[in-house]
């Protein structure tokens, strides 16, 4: 839902799968997706004085620092969507639009965007969200000592922005505070998705300067005044907090819609019990559910079933490279992974259309991009990804030099022993058996690939690990929930991407992600041409390997109203969702 808009998160990735042992090959197709609406009707009157009841489905904890531009997790996003919302309002199409808290006006000519923030745009302490807001957002996001992730190219274009994430700048020089209400962001180059959000060159939150302004950029992930007391110009802000497991959300008074309940709780529940929290009228709405879920809950007659195809792709990265002194990927001549035949003979390895096409529940099917098809037109459906060859794996292996030894195992090229380390986050048992599925589908192919110290990881400290560069894993498996603008997926995987975890960095990737915000690509057709080539490009080179697309879904009870997933009704939708018993 919110994650989806304007951002990249990192999410836990899990599949539905109960029992994988005796899984064969299969030219089936899988099963063709539910009808699912975007939106429920109640026409009954909104209940005074309700409480609205929300359960997010995850198998571990939300970390809680509540600033997008210090937060990687999705689930913080997803129980904070009630008081952290996007400045800008969307239409269907992701568009920027009039009418939001702040309105974006872009001049090609002058390479300039001009952002008025709105009159009714307020801090749920009373004072008003002003332009040096916005500044002190993309300071946070620029400051090396804040920690931030989401310094990337796009935000590079503006102008300064570069001298002040060096360091050599007190100051962003193409952030201009022409008023309170107004800034002029100065950019090197205009881009063709600008316009769009999720695209990156402009970012799309404000934070509390007035607030936060004393707290030192290294100590702002940890300091109380975003993990405890955080501030919010959304509709809700929080009462009380659980950290980690639940939150009590009440109106914020100085948002210019008042909300139609009077208090909103949300909390995570396990994947294991979420079906059963739906069943017993725990929640009134569950976000986040696994297929295994919506198929637990799909014929509950209180209940009705809203959902989309997500823009989420499922992946297994290897870790070709490292970072270097100044925080950019560059490539590991070392690593036992950079032999693309070893990647790809992996990827064929893998029978991901049978767990899928078992357990998926028409929900979740074996993807074929990195792009995820959810973005219609911009997925390459001609091209295949990695489909089951067990064959084909064999021959790339032998073909390299990967030889057979008694134990059944593979020798390195150079005759040394082949042991890989994979690192997988904890999740639900489904997840885990499908991992040891394709543990045992790799020792057929005669790659030994074992845990990282045995254990499955738990999702934060993988994340860490991941961000941090860490060098004590060669696989990993994981999942983006992208933003939504398509060739922001490319974007992720550039040189200077904090997101470019397996550090893969080559001169045709990086003038393909070029390519995509040149002159040139002002011309769509050529832009999609040019994502179609990349999509191509990282499938041949398989160091990240697309596994699975999905669709969201979520519970609603019948006895709420006004709910709906359609972005371009984001903006207002938690102060409009009312119950009606």
């Amino acid at each position: 839902m919110n994650k989806t808009r304007i951002a990249k998160w990192m999410v836990t990735v899990s599949v539905t799968a109960a029992v994988l042992g005796g899984l064969v090959a299969s030219t089936k197709t899988a099963q063709a997706a539910p009808k699912l609406k975007l939106e429920y009707k109640n026409d009954k009157s909104a209940k005074k004085d309700a409480t609205l009841r929300i359960g997010y489905a995850d198998d571990g904890s939300f970390k809680g620092v509540f600033a997008p531009e210090l937060s990687n997790d999705a689930a913080t996003s997803e129980v904070s969507q009630f008081g952290t919302v996007g400045l800008f309002k969307i239409d269907d199409n992701y568009k920027f639009v009039k009418g939001g808290l702040a309105d974006v006006d872009f001049d090609r000519e002058n390479k300039t965007a001009t952002i008025k923030v709105s009159d009714k745009a307020n801090w749920s302490d009373g004072q008003p969200v002003v332009a040096r807001d916005l500044v002190f957002a993309y300071e946070i996001i620029a400051n090396k000592e804040s920690g931030s992730a989401r310094y990337t190219d796009q935000l590079a274009n503006i102008v300064g922005m570069e001298e002040y994430h060096a360091g050599k700048a007190d100051a962003i020089s193409g952030l201009e505070v022409k008023d309170d209400k107004t800034l002029v962001v100065h950019f090197k180059e205009m881009a063709p998705t600008m316009g769009t959000s999720g695209a990156g060159y402009i970012w799309e939150y404000a934070e509390p300067y007035h607030y936060l302004k004393d707290v030192a950029m290294k100590d702002l992930a940890s300091n109380d005044k975003l993990r405890k007391e955080p501030l919010f110009y959304g509709p809700f802000k929080i009462k009380k907090m659980v950290q980690g497991e639940s939150i009590e959300w009440v109106p914020n008074t100085y948002y210019s819609q008042k909300p139609k309940v009077k208090k909103l709780t949300v909390e995570t529940v396990s994947t294991s019990q979420a079906a059963a929290a739906v069943k017993a009228g725990k929640y009134d709405i569950l976000l986040n559910q696994t297929p295994q879920v919506y198929d637990a809950v799909k014929n509950e007659k209180d209940f009705v079933q809203l959902g989309k195809p997500m823009l989420y792709y499922s992946y297994m990265g290897f870790r070709v490279g490292t970072v270097d002194k100044d925080g950019n990927s560059v490539m590991d001549k070392t690593a036992v992974t950079k032999d693309r035949a070893l990647r790809q003979a992996m990827a064929y390895a893998m029978n991901i259309d049978q767990v899928q096409e078992k357990f998926g529940y028409g929900l979740s099917y074996r993807a074929n991009t990195l792009v995820p098809a959810a973005f219609g037109k911009w997925n390459d459906k001609h091209a295949t990804g990695y489909k089951l060859n067990m064959k084909k794996a064999k021959a790339l292996l032998d073909e390299a030099g990967y030889k057979v030894q008694k134990d059944g195992y593979r020798t390195q090229p150079n005759g040394k022993k082949l042991t890989l380390t994979l690192m997988a986050n904890k999740s639900s048992k489904n997840f885990e058996a499908s991992v040891k599925n394709y543990i045992q589908q790799w020792k057929e192919l005669g790659v030994r690939v074992k845990l990282m110290n045995g254990r499955f990881q738990e999702f934060n400290s993988m994340s860490e690990k991941l961000i941090s560069g860490a060098k004590d894993f060669d696989i990993w498996m994981g999942a983006w929930s992208t933003s939504s603008e398509p060739t922001d997926v490319a974007a992720n995987y550039s040189k200077t991407s904090a997101y470019n975890f397996g550090h893969f960095v080559t001169k045709e990737n990086t003038e393909l992600i070029n390519s995509l915000s040149s002159e040139k690509a002002f011309d769509e057709n050529y832009r999609r041409k040019q994502l179609y080539k990349w999509q191509e490009y990282m499938n041949k080179e398989a160091f990240i390997v697309p596994m699975t697309f999905t669709h969201s879904t979520i519970s609603v009870s019948k006895d709420v109203k006004g709910m709906t997933l359609d972005v371009s009704d984001s903006d207002t939708l938690w102060s409009n969702v009312a119950l009606t018993k």
